[in-house]
């Protein structure tokens, strides 16, 4: 995975790739400007030294050139200057770089005059190097100015996220009062926290006032229950009735308090040191009822004995609802079930998943595409958060010749 850039890092990037780019550019007008510069200034100098030697010479002169510079016209011109085009060059002869000007004069006479000296190729070197320095040092201070604005500017933002993370974005905070984007994002952070806690707890009251008036009624059907199984002796027909009603009311105690349980957070539980293989047995025999009437054979093959730590109440719901779900949705086959030291497999030949719905398979109140198909899509969102509150992973896997295969993976 990439390493992400800080916000600091990218702010000096910033002014120094803008101190970069303001560099460059006007060191590309510097430098054309020179040029032509050169150009038109030693050009027509050379010019009109030659076009002066030519007129003096006319007069029966011998006119002193300036220092440096020579003009040659007709054969006298250099071998290795008389293949010039016209007009102006810079010709390195012998490790000198020499200004020349191939022209025609006045009277129609091919010359070159040559700049020996390069006076102006002096300035242009110390412009060049000035102008080299002037980069480094605008690049330097940019980089300077970059980091010390970039504090300036994180200060705030880093004092917001450490109040957040420290959950003291209160009326006391000094970010709420800001007027500037700080201030606003503050105020968005503290009122969507507000936000957020509030509705926790109201899930937590609503499930904790749920689970409380629930109790009450469920003691109350498990006590007719009972009084129910002591009285049918004389009808045993009605045995697996109340049997069933019994066991009902037991799993329905159980889910509450497990959702009693996934309603607090996973800090504020004990989780103590579970052993899977008779909770995974118990869940198995709690199933069974589930398949009477079909051609469906429930299989615990070889267990081997988990220990995770978890609360057995949820843990129980979770392999609850994958076998019951297994067992509710595969009509003829088997529903196997294999657990190991680090994960527990539950496997069908039912119809499967389609892919329409895999991509969002533990999301709340998703179904198949199946009309037969019944529930609120409920359970699979169920056990995959009670997986995430246990640190488990779940996930569904193809299974060969057809069917569904869901991994419980407990942490090592």
């Amino acid at each position: 995975m990439a390493r992400e850039i800080s916000l600091r890092r990218r702010i000096v990037a910033a002014y120094t790739l803008l101190a970069v780019a303001v560099c460059l550019f006007f060191a590309m007008v510097v430098y054309f400007t020179v040029r032509e510069t050169e150009k038109n200034l030693v050009e027509r100098r050379l010019a009109s030294i030659a076009e002066w030697q030519f007129a003096r010479k006319l007069q029966g002169g011998n006119p002193e050139l300036p220092p440096g510079i020579r003009v040659f016209a007709g054969a006298d011109i250099p071998a290795e200057l008389s293949q010039l085009p016209s007009g102006f060059h810079d010709v390195t002869v012998a490790t000198r770089t020499l200004d020349v000007l191939s022209s025609t004069s006045s009277r129609g006479e091919r010359y070159v005059a040559v700049d020996e000296i390069g006076a102006f190729r002096k300035i242009e070197r110390e412009v060049v190097g000035a102008l080299g320095l002037g980069i480094f040092l605008s690049i330097a201070l940019a980089v300077a100015l970059g980091r010390l604005t970039a504090g300036r500017v994180v200060a705030p933002l880093t004092e917001l996220a450490g109040a957040v993370e420290r959950d003291e974005l209160d009326e006391r905070s000094r970010a709420l009062t800001l007027n500037d984007e700080i201030g606003v994002l503050a105020r968005t952070f503290a009122s969507r926290t507000t936000q957020l806690q509030q509705f926790l707890l109201r899930e937590r009251l609503f499930t904790g006032d749920v689970s409380h008036e629930l109790r009450t009624p469920l003691t109350v059907i498990l006590g007719a229950a009972e009084v129910l199984a002591a009285r049918v002796g004389d009808h045993p027909e009605l045995a697996p009735v109340v049997e069933r009603i019994h066991r009902t009311v037991l799993d329905t105690a159980d889910r509450v308090a497990a959702l009693l349980l996934l309603s607090r957070s996973p800090e504020a539980l004990d989780a103590p040191r579970l052993g899977l293989l008779a909770l995974v047995e118990r869940e198995v025999e709690r199933c069974r009822p589930l398949l009477v009437g079909k051609p469906v054979e429930l299989i615990l093959r070889d267990p081997e004995e988990a220990w995770v730590y978890a609360r057995p109440e949820l843990a129980g719901m979770a392999i609850g609802n994958l076998l019951r779900n297994a067992c509710h949705y595969t009509e003829r086959g088997e529903v196997a079930v294999l657990l190991t030291g680090s994960s527990l497999v539950i496997e069908d030949t039912g119809p499967g998943l389609p892919s329409s719905v895999r991509a969002q398979l533990f999301d709340r109140f998703v179904r198949g595409e199946r009309e037969s198909q019944s529930g609120a899509g409920l359970g699979l969102a169920i056990v995959k958060r009670i997986s995430e509150h246990l640190a488990w992973d779940v996930r569904l896997e193809d299974r060969p010749g057809g069917g569904s295969r869901f991994v419980l993976l407990f942490p090592k």
